[in-house]
């Protein structure tokens, strides 16, 4: 085919169609564009890419702040209520040294928990088992730093609104449980510490609206609490029954069942010759 035959004037018409299409796009984005990029939509963006200005923030972000996953928060069990986390289910036995939000002029803030001392004072709690407050899922177990010492953080369901809070346990001594367990109201998670000696024995007690595992962030605050909430309002806001967890109850029916499912080892292979018999045709 020949050069003058595949350039038709039809082709030549479409072709020049295009161009100007072409040119015309780009003069369009240019005057739309004022040299800045155009902004990202939320429901494009994410939820690192909101359209938000920083000077909007309430705080800035700290590292160690760790989001949960939708695993987690799918798992976070509803509580039937918050009892004390040492001494009786009423707080029996103990006292709150420094109640939250007291001004602390030494530690450069307000206080942003409860510290549970033993009634006898110094270190006369040490080693006191540390229940947790209400059923919840363990979010983080571990030692963020040796000031904070041992750190058990459970999240929980509340009832009637299903808002997801924590409650964290610092400065123990030890703790008995392991992240992504499930833990009944009342249940044994460590025992009362120093945090390595910095401090006499006592249990740091917070109550946190967080969406975040916080652990190792700073308990005092020069602009208030943040997210920390009154953790004896808590309490006192939604009471446990005067019962046991039933959580705990079934967690054991249902572990004994799933032990009673399994397999049984294989009997022994019959010798030669031997006749097998049902024993229950003799009853």
């Amino acid at each position: 085919m020949s050069g003058k035959r595949f350039f038709t004037p039809l082709r030549w018409f479409t072709l020049g169609l295009l161009g100007v299409g072409a040119i015309a796009a780009g003069i369009i984005a240019y005057m739309n564009s004022d040299g800045d990029e155009t902004p990202v939509s939320p429901a494009i963006a994410g939820l690192y890419g909101q359209d938000v200005p920083t000077s909007s923030l309430p705080e800035k972000l700290l590292p160690g702040m760790i989001l949960l996953t939708p695993h987690q928060l799918a798992l976070i069990p509803l509580v039937d209520g918050f009892q004390s986390p040492c001494g009786t289910a009423s707080g029996g036995f103990t006292y709150d040294a420094q109640p939250f939000n007291t001004l602390n002029s030494n530690r450069g803030g307000h206080h942003s928990g409860s510290d549970i001392n033993g009634i006898g004072g110094e270190d006369s709690d040490l080693g006191m088992a540390v229940h947790a407050a209400a059923r919840g899922l363990v979010v983080y177990c571990g030692e963020p730093s040796p000031a904070w010492g041992n750190v058990v953080i459970l999240a929980h369901r509340l009832p009637n609104d299903s808002r997801i809070i924590q409650t964290l346990y610092a400065h123990l001594d030890k703790s008995i449980v392991r992240q992504g367990q499930f833990i009944s109201r009342g249940e044994p998670i460590g025992t009362v510490g120093t945090a390595h000696g910095n401090y006499k024995a006592h249990l740091h007690f917070e109550a946190i609206s967080s969406y975040c595992t916080e652990a190792g962030q700073p308990a005092y605050h020069q602009g208030g609490t943040m997210n920390r909430l009154n953790p004896q309002k808590l309490l006192a806001s939604y009471p446990a029954p005067a019962v046991p967890d039933p959580y705990e109850t079934v967690r054991r029916l249902r572990v004994r069942e799933a032990a009673m499912q399994q397999p049984s080892a294989p009997a022994a292979p019959l010798p030669d010759g031997a006749i097998p018999v049902n024993p229950t045709q003799f009853l």
